[in-house]
């Protein structure tokens, strides 16, 4: 499996299925624009039948997208609060390994002062 066709996992993978969800609900809402832009054309004698249904798909679109805008958020502030955490521990890691590498300079000095010593004895 090449990297361009893994599709990505965990708070990713989810935000993506979100945004792929709202634009083809967007898409969707567009074709069905069109139809109800070419149905008024063709009935304009019937148009208030007509407004009444323009109006329903209206609001349940309006009704969809706003859903999935909402879910989308709510998404993205578990994502921006997983990676508050995840930079805390990178934080916290790189203040360890400075630490360590301190010790270990110091351990280095303190072995090389005890080879002087027994050199000279």
């Amino acid at each position: 499996m090449s990297s361009n066709s893994r599709k990505p996992t965990g708070m990713k993978g989810k935000v993506h299925d979100l945004a792929t969800t709202l634009q083809s609900q967007n898409e969707e809402l567009s074709i069905e624009k069109g139809h109800v832009h070419s149905i008024k054309a063709g009935n304009a004698n019937s148009s208030s039948g007509m407004q009444g249904q323009l109006n329903d798909i209206k609001r349940y679109f309006a009704a969809d997208v706003q859903r999935m805008v909402e879910e989308f958020k709510v998404q993205q502030k578990l994502q921006e609060a997983e990676n508050v955490r995840l930079q805390m521990q990178v934080t916290s890691l790189k203040g360890e390994k400075t630490s360590v590498h301190q010790q270990i300079i110091a351990l280095q000095r303190r072995i090389e002062e005890i080879e002087e010593e027994i050199g000279h004895e």
